[in-house]
């Protein structure tokens, strides 16, 4: 004999039936407009927050912005102070070394030459991108001995080698060399030397390498 028990109750008993289109529609019918209105508050909240984070940026903004404008303002002043410094700084690095000039003139020159006039002329303009100074050197002089010609030439070759004149000229030419016209120095021959000094920028060139992008 077979004997069979059956421990499920009623209550939990399921229909095996298929579920019923009418069913789903009402489903859908409940559940769609939950999802939406689901989404509905999302959107809702996420805009609230959204906009008082905004009126929390502005009003930051609105206490920053004295503050930045004076940052702006010193920046500008701090910018106009490098720019004086640098012209102040040009101006002194540009300077010519006078006392080297004349004592490194004073060893080149021969003991049979006398400089009769010595004039620098001296000037600021372009110099490519930048402004510097040029100068020249204008000198006349009179030798006397048994080789003025070989005692000029001396003269001409210190200012082109001997130290500082490598430093600071650019071009030597002897202008002149002739006979003194003066009665009391027959036989004595006088010269005229011009040199143009290399130009010292009062500011560097800004590299490309170094411009801001």
């Amino acid at each position: 004999m077979n004997l069979q028990v059956d421990f499920m109750l009623d209550t939990e008993r399921r229909s095996g039936s298929t579920v019923s289109q009418k069913f789903v529609i009402r489903l859908a019918a409940f559940i769609i407009p939950v999802i939406v209105l689901g989404l509905f508050v999302v959107l809702i909240f996420t805009y609230q927050s959204s906009k008082r984070d905004r009126n929390l940026v502005e009003q930051e903004k609105i206490q920053i912005d004295p503050e930045y404008k004076k940052v702006l303002n010193l920046e500008r002043e701090l910018k106009n102070v490098q720019d004086l410094k640098t012209a102040i700084q040009g101006w002194s690095d540009s300077r010519l070394d006078a006392y080297r000039l004349l004592r490194g003139l004073q060893s080149a020159v021969p003991r049979t030459i006398q400089l009769t006039q010595w004039i620098l002329n001296e000037k600021v303009e372009a110099v490519g991108t930048v402004f510097g100074r040029t100068a020249g050197i204008y000198m006349k002089g009179k030798v006397a001995g048994e080789r003025p010609a070989a005692d000029v030439q001396l003269l001409y070759q210190a200012l082109k080698s001997e130290p500082p004149f490598p430093d600071i000229m650019a071009q030597i030419e002897v202008k002149r060399f002739a006979a003194s016209e003066a009665l009391d120095e027959q036989g004595g021959r006088v010269f005229d030397i011009e040199c143009m000094l290399k130009p010292r920028l009062l500011v560097q060139p800004v590299s490309p390498a170094s411009k801001p992008k």
